[in-house]
This record gives C-alpha cells, structure tokens and sequence, in this order.
C-alpha cells in the first residue's frame, strides 16, 4: 500500500512539474504505455518535451523508451511530424504512397515529377518503398523516397503490417 501512495504522490508531483498539462491518471497511462521502465524524473523530462514540442503522446506522436544502457530515447513518429507540418500556416498538403515491384513507377527528385500507376489487377509484388510529396504554400513541393528494405526491421508491425 505504500508504494502506491508513493507512486500517486509520484504522479501528482510530475503533473504539477509539466503544468497539469497532463492529470496524474494521464501521466500513469503515458509511463505504462509509450514511457515505459521510466523514473519519474525521466518522465517528468519526457512530458516536458511532449508539451514544449506540443506534441501527443496519447495521438503515438512521441513515445520514449530506454536503451540497453539505460540512456532514454525520445522519438516523434510519422504522426508527430504530420501534426507539426500541419501547424505551419506555409503546410499545403501532402501525398504518398507505397510502391510495389510491379506497379509502373518512375520517379525524378530533380524535377519533382512522378508517374505512379498501381498494378491492381494483378498480384503488385512485394513493397519496394514508398514516396512523399509535400506541398509547400508560395514554394515548391519536397519529394522524399524511403527504401523498404533499409527501414523493415521484420518484427513486430513490420512484420504483420508492412
């Protein structure tokens, strides 16, 4: 009973720290959830960067996690820089796709073009990557490629939904 009175006071002192931006009840789903194995002080670090980046961690736009040292990571996701991108008044929108072995696919960064036709009669072959397009308000659009195979780790969601 004394270590739960401590954890909720626990609790309570790091949601006094991070300016109620979070209730005490948030703050222990965040440490069970995307910040797990934390200290408080190591919480309370985290949930400070999730409020000055303005970022949610209950949207999986920022989690945390400790290294086999015990070094914490905090990493912002696709969702996290989505939300970022679209807080910009200068944002104008977004488009992306995967692109599998035999879809009709070209793409040329120098000139910002791409010529994607999805083979969906037959089976579309295994993903090779995927592409992005954002647009930006009064300036050219930025194409980023990821590679599939430099990214897919081959567990966990990679596995099931890659």
């Amino acid at each position: 009973m004394s270590n739960e009175i401590t954890r909720i006071e626990a609790l309570n002192i790091v949601s006094e720290q991070v300016g109620k931006a979070f209730s005490p009840e948030q703050i222990g789903v965040i440490q069970k959830s995307v910040a797990k194995d934390t200290t408080f002080a190591e919480l309370a670090y985290f949930l400070n960067v999730c409020k000055t980046m303005e970022l949610n961690p209950f949207n999986k736009e920022v989690w945390c996690y400790k290294d086999n040292r015990g070094n914490l990571l905090i990493f912002s996701g696709r969702d996290g820089f989505l939300s970022k991108a679209q807080k910009n008044p200068l944002f104008n929108g977004m488009r992306s796709a995967a692109v599998c072995a035999n879809d009709d696919f070209k793409m040329n960064i120098a000139t910002g073009e791409i010529s994607h036709f999805p083979n969906f009669k037959e089976d579309r072959g295994a993903i090779i990557g995927a592409y992005a397009i954002a647009f930006r308000k009064g300036g050219e659009a930025t194409i980023e490629w990821a590679e599939f195979a430099r990214y897919n780790k081959g567990y966990n969601a990679w596995k099931s939904h890659p």
